[in-house]
């Protein structure tokens, strides 16, 4: 029996189900919850099923559910597009019958008593691995449920531009396009912007460069302020900004969350792999799009240091 197909069975059993995915959701977090959530309540009507975590303008048309304590007991808990407790949102999946696991990152879980870890790195996203779920067990799809794997796939990918597997990727683009996802306004909310919005990202078109052509970005708190825009539009939302420069072959944006007294950096690469810089910090993702929460400006440089010696070694050995 495919690992798929073990998932499949677990949701058959359960009655109630609650979907989990990690804090401050990207399009492709947000993708994969809502769409197995809108799939499982297509298939399954007389099954409970809710979505729980925090919320930021990367939801696109989803809300959260709110929900006791009480509805965990005797439920499944499917966690997505995350495998570390410290970035699970809403820690109450602990409380569930059952725990699974979905997630395409490099980093290992560290979540206790899970029935089933679905963890494969040869996916370019979390909503590819359930779009090959719900191909793999022949479950209906609404343009609905579609719309938000599609928008996550599309998002994680960098539209397309950054994939593991093609072959795979554009197949199943190709299945899930098959069931009339609203693309047009997916993407009238992901890339059109108001003037004022537009206008505030001059002031994160400068950056910084080390000796050997990373690319940086420092964003105080007062800037945040300054900008408007909230924590995730600038922390994931400006690192593409130094994207596409052919002297930079690694980027990384580093923003001041004073809420929890740490400083989110995000770093990418073209060509060269880098999450093993971000594990050392405690962070993880993928090869050449990953991050991690550091402690101080101190640590900050330190990451910057070893990006640097990254960039060094790559274009010694190019």
């Amino acid at each position: 029996m495919t690992i798929q197909k073990q998932i499949h069975k677990y949701i058959e059993q359960y009655d109630r189900i609650i979907i989990h995915r990690h804090l401050r959701p990207d399009m492709d977090a947000i993708g994969s919850q809502v769409g197995l959530a809108t799939v499982l309540k297509t298939n399954y009507p007389e099954k409970e099923i809710y979505m729980v975590g925090d919320v930021n303008d990367m939801a696109f048309r989803a809300t959260m559910d709110e929900i006791g304590d009480d509805r965990y007991q005797d439920a499944l808990a499917i966690i997505v597009d995350v495998a570390v407790t410290r970035l699970i949102s809403d820690d109450r999946y602990c409380l569930a019958d059952k725990r699974i696991i979905i997630d395409h990152h490099q980093n290992d879980t560290d979540v206790e008593d899970v029935a089933i870890y679905y963890k494969d790195t040869g996916f370019s996203s979390a909503a590819e691995m359930i779009v090959d779920f719900v191909k793999t067990c022949h479950l209906d799809v609404t343009p609905e449920a579609a719309t938000y794997l599609y928008g996550g796939m599309v998002t994680d990918t960098g539209r397309f531009l950054y994939m593991v597997d093609p072959r795979r990727t554009f197949s199943l683009a190709s299945y899930i396009s098959e069931k009339n996802p609203d693309i047009q306004s997916f993407y009238d909310f992901l890339y059109t912007e108001t003037l004022q919005r537009r206008q505030t990202k001059n002031l994160f078109t400068s950056f910084e460069m080390t000796t050997h052509g990373v690319a940086y970005r420092k964003n105080t708190h007062a800037l945040i302020v300054e900008s408007g825009l909230d924590f995730q539009a600038i922390s994931r939302g400006m690192v593409n900004q130094m994207a596409g420069i052919k002297e930079v072959p690694i980027w990384a944006n580093f923003t001041e969350d004073i809420d929890n007294h740490v400083i989110v950096g995000e770093f990418r690469s073209r060509g060269i792999t880098i999450v093993d810089i971000a594990k050392k910090y405690g962070g993880g993702g993928h090869n050449k799009a990953c991050g991690a929460s550091l402690k101080n400006w101190q640590e900050v440089d330190m990451v910057l240091q070893d990006l640097d010696e990254r960039a060094k070694t790559h274009a010694r050995h190019s």
